[in-house]
């Protein structure tokens, strides 16, 4: 989607460490800002929180907040998959006057859904104070409308507002936690971390609203997507689902605790694997600014000159172009990436002593580390299949991650302590080499797939080629 790639470009194109250094930081927080936010929130207030309020208190509040966390990311993934694709849409058309509508008729969808399924569990499962299922609730809302309203963030070419509105809102989030913690304790830590929040929700849809300052209008016009994409909904239900499944299986592990509100949560498996997902926020900065700055050019410009109907060579030259963009940066992401695992790796009994764990979690966080390495070289290959609508082939690829990781979880689980993380670690392995498979194969056929596979018109002429990968094309 054009928006903040236009001014990464710019960044890049200063040629100097300071245009590539605020590009970086800015790609960042468009990849990764709500997990950002989240977790380096969670960090600095379990780091500070020991010294103001009990052991318990902290306890409770951080059981909620990876509830939450967790489910309103499962639960509004369809939901901002489709909203991303009627965007992009929108967007290709040069019409987004549906933006705004779209964006509070999506939030009222989600938040339909999400108070029947987070009040019925809140408040008929879990045995919680009637205060603290409140607050449960509404910051369970919040977190899906900072999950819905991060679709909006590439579109924007506001990046330095981006930026800010999630540090903003981690500061307040952090202040307002501390501030409310010594006289309401888990209550008031819950509620101020829903003030911060609310504070990266307001800034963000400010500017959302400021970019596209059409009218209310038709705000359910995108419901529709959910039949013709229903493979783009699902994806972003199984993809998330399988990227926490075995953190959900861990809770049932026998050194997982379960505590007198009936939930129950293992924190020396969930907190390394939240320092694993952590290191993969530089490859993913530098995945947006690569896409945004070199890819997306090309990509761009393979389709525009196939459009202008360019003889054969000009389109072998263009696909060559976009196989050397798309193969020779995966180098240097698996370089990146690799180097910072592998540092981790080293250091894994220096992080678990830093964060104040157990030496028994460092052979859970080094195979947290390796799994992380492979996940996130899979997502951007799974991203580069939805460039080119491959819906069919991610879905596939998405939900062998989901069997592989609850298959290999619970088979490592049982293995005992020392294989903890192994499930992990071998699914997204096994989902990698997939992904790479699909992406090659795909790749080396770019002209075909466009010109037969991918052209509604030779569906609409009854001529189906022998191996279809899914209905007509559009933009991603």
């Amino acid at each position: 989607m054009a928006g903040i790639g236009f001014v990464l470009r710019k960044l890049y194109k200063q040629d100097n460490l300071s245009g590539l250094f605020r590009a970086s930081v800015h790609s960042a927080f468009a990849a990764t800002g709500p997990w950002i936010f989240t977790v380096v929130a969670l960090g600095i207030l379990t780091l500070i929180g020991r010294n103001i309020v009990s052991a318990a208190v902290l306890f409770d509040f951080r059981i909620i907040l990876i509830y939450n966390f967790s489910f309103s990311l499962v639960i509004s993934g369809p939901v901002f998959m489709i909203a991303t694709r009627y965007l992009a849409d929108s967007i290709h058309k040069r019409d987004v006057t549906s933006a705004p509508g779209m964006l509070i008729g999506a939030l009222i969808l989600l938040w339909g859904i999400d108070i029947v399924i987070a009040g019925s569990f809140y408040f008929l499962y879990a045995n919680l104070p009637f205060a603290m299922a409140i607050s449960a609730v509404i910051n369970f809302l919040l977190l899906s409308a900072v999950w819905l309203i991060g679709i909006f963030i590439s579109a924007l070419k506001n990046y330095q507002l981006i930026t800010r509105a999630f540090i903003y809102g981690m500061l307040v989030a952090v202040a307002s936690c501390l501030g409310l913690a010594r006289h309401y304790g888990a209550v008031g830590m819950l509620n101020g971390f829903s003030v911060g929040a609310s504070v990266i929700i307001a800034l963000l849809a400010a500017n959302v609203l400021a970019e596209y300052p059409s009218p209310v209008e038709q705000p359910f016009a995108f419901i529709g997507y959910f039949r013709k994409y229903w493979e783009i909904a699902l994806s972003g239900l199984v993809y998330n689902m399988a990227v926490w499944i075995d953190k959900w299986i861990m809770w049932f592990a026998p050194e997982a605790i379960k505590t007198g509100s009936g939930l129950v949560v293992y924190p020396a498996y969930d907190s390394a694997m939240f320092i694993a997902y952590l290191t993969m926020v530089p490859a993913m900065a530098m995945f947006i600014f690569n896409a945004e700055t070199h890819f997306f050019e090309r990509y761009m410009k393979f389709y525009r000159e196939i459009e202008g109907r360019v003889n054969f060579t000009r389109i072998q030259k263009n696909h060559q172009a976009i196989i050397r963009s798309i193969f020779g940066s995966a180098g240097y992401f698996f370089l990146l990436q690799g180097a910072i695992t592998l540092i981790c790796v080293i250091m894994a009994p220096e992080i678990i002593d830093f964060i104040r764990g157990n030496y028994m979690q460092v052979g859970i966080l080094r195979y947290g580390l390796f799994g992380a390495l492979f996940n996130v070289m899979a997502l951007f290959l799974l991203i580069l299949l939805s460039y080119f609508d491959c819906r069919r082939t991610n879905l596939s690829i998405q939900l062998v991650f989901l069997l592989s990781n609850a298959l290999f979880t619970i088979i490592s689980m049982r293995a005992g302590f020392q294989y903890y993380g192994y499930g992990y670690f071998i699914a997204s392995l096994i989902t990698f080499i997939l992904a790479a498979i699909a992406v090659t194969k795909h790749m080396m056929r770019l002209p075909y797939h466009t010109f037969i596979t991918n052209n509604a018109s030779i569906r609409i002429m009854n001529f189906p080629p022998a191996k279809q990968e899914s209905n007509a094309g559009g933009s991603w």
